[in-house]
């Protein structure tokens, strides 16, 4: 699935958030994770949706493993946006 692709808008603005606040204001970390908390929420949220609809509820029929996929997926988008965010620029 292609989902996964929309953390990198996010990263982008991230950053674009992170260097124009920093040369103007000189506030970049800040800016940066002001913007990286609202962006990897906006994600996490779209693929807690977009999951929620993909994976067949059959499979909850058993147990709460359903949940725990779904929470599991969402709940990795802020670790990939950390993980994958360069912040060495900013000043």
């Amino acid at each position: 699935l292609s989902y996964t692709g929309y953390k990198y808008l996010g990263l982008s603005v991230n950053m674009l958030s992170g260097l124009t606040v920093g040369h103007f204001l000189g506030y970049g970390h800040r800016s940066y994770y002001f913007t990286y908390l609202w962006t990897a929420t906006a994600v996490s949220y779209f693929i807690l949706k977009v999951m929620a609809n993909c994976i067949p509820r059959r499979t909850s029929e058993v147990g709460p493993k359903r949940q725990f996929m779904v929470l599991g997926f969402a709940g990795s988008q802020f670790a990939t946006c950390w993980f994958v965010s360069q912040t060495a620029f900013l000043k």
